[in-house]
């Protein structure tokens, strides 16, 4: 399942919203994904504009491991652009590590290490 257009990492806490069981979340067009809970079951839908569109189900608690692995990649991908920072343009590394963090919805903790995610990461 691939998202649409209009789709981009910040919009990734709707994820918790279809594990909350709140219903649905659609993730843009051209495909139109969208994903939804269904009792202990999330079922994702390639296009929703489709009546023969493909359908992937699994456990929610799969998705919450699967998303908690995400952020967790987030956050290790942000400590090393931080380290790098830190090395190749230590002048600006602290804004770097700020526009970084903004960028993927994270929050560094000074000097720029030691990462908290500030949404979605409660899927854990």
């Amino acid at each position: 399942m691939l998202p649409g257009c209009c789709n981009g990492l910040e919009e990734r806490g709707d994820w918790l919203e279809v594990l909350g069981g709140d219903g649905w979340a659609s993730f843009g067009h051209d495909p139109s994904p969208l994903a939804e809970r269904v009792g202990e079951t999330v079922r994702l839908t390639v296009d929703a504009e489709r009546d023969d569109s493909s359908v992937i189900e699994l456990p929610a608690t799969k998705l919450r491991r699967l998303l908690a692995g995400a952020e967790r990649d987030l956050a290790d991908f942000l400590d090393l652009t931080n380290t790098w920072a830190a090395r190749f343009v230590p002048e600006h590394a602290g804004p770097v590590a700020a526009a970084i963090a903004r960028a993927l919805a994270l929050q560094p903790s000074p000097p720029y290490g030691g990462l908290r995610t500030t949404g979605p990461s409660t899927v854990e």
